[in-house]
């Protein structure tokens, strides 16, 4: 595959539809490890395991935050902003605009209810 075809806006697209969908997984599951942890119930292997995930989604995160968070919301992310959910709990919690109104649906929509606080904060 040549490295024009790489960076065609439908690649991209796909990439950044199933990077969005693996980044929603592993947000899924931390924060079913968050509850099981809260809850005093967390084994050692699920310790091992979970934090293992909880990294590699961090990566996940970082990377889809810093490419396609910036072209999804048109701007570079803040300092010592590292991942999307500080983005969206920034940019929700800001001014009203287009980048607001968005970045609350993704919140709403995808986050809040599967956070155990009800609010995902980032």
């Amino acid at each position: 595959m040549n490295v024009t075809l790489a960076l065609s806006p439908l690649w991209l697209t796909l990439i950044g539809v199933f990077s969005a969908r693996q980044l929603w997984i592993y947000f899924v599951c931390a924060m079913r490890l968050k509850m099981v942890r809260d809850a005093g119930q967390l084994t050692r292997g699920q310790t091992v395991l979970g934090y293992t995930a909880l990294i590699e989604g961090l990566l996940i995160d970082l990377v889809f935050h810093l490419i396609f968070g910036s072209l999804i919301f048109w701007e570079l992310p803040a300092w010592k902003e590292w991942t999307l959910s500080a983005r969206l709990w920034r940019l929700s919690n800001g001014p009203p605009s287009w980048r607001q109104r968005l970045a609350l649906k993704v919140r709403k929509g995808l986050l809040d209810s599967l956070d155990p606080d009800g609010v995902h904060t980032g």
